[in-house]
């Protein structure tokens, strides 16, 4: 199964997406878990596309995200696709998860978490985008029990 779905870069249609990837998942028979993984992943990657993305040095009709998700052999494939400016999430560091709460500097978890949920992770910048891929594995009876 392979399908692309895009969305203006607003904080508005995030839902929209999300919703929209939950019914393709649980079409798939995907389970609740992997979907609340995959509604962290695209609620962080698009928050941080449309805050960071530096849409001034963009043009105008290439605001939008695309996220293209795949199912195959047990593993969905996320790659999520946005015009800002060069930004590899994978190169910013894990957050200090021993220091106090009040210690710690704004921002960064989401992206931890990310590579946490991840299986395996790979940014490239391809012309004008952003192009992060990201694999989960998606348990099998098997393996779940």
């Amino acid at each position: 199964m392979q399908m692309r779905l895009f969305i203006p870069r607003e904080h508005a249609r995030v839902d929209d997406l999300n919703a929209s990837l939950e019914a393709v998942l649980a079409n798939n028979g995907v389970s609740r878990a992997i979907q609340g993984d995959v509604r962290l992943i695209v609620e962080e990657l698009a928050s941080n596309a449309i805050d960071h993305g530096d849409l001034a040095r963009v043009d105008a009709e290439e605001h939008e995200l695309c996220v293209d998700i795949g199912i195959r052999d047990h593993l969905l494939t996320l790659e999520f696709r946005e015009s800002g400016i060069p930004f590899n999430p994978l190169d910013q560091p894990a957050p200090d998860l021993d220091a106090d709460i009040l210690d710690r500097p704004t921002g960064g978890l989401g992206l931890h978490l990310v590579r946490q949920v991840s299986e395996d992770a790979h940014y490239e910048r391809v012309g004008n985008y952003n192009v992060l891929r990201l694999t989960l594995r998606i348990p099998t009876e098997e393996t779940a029990s």
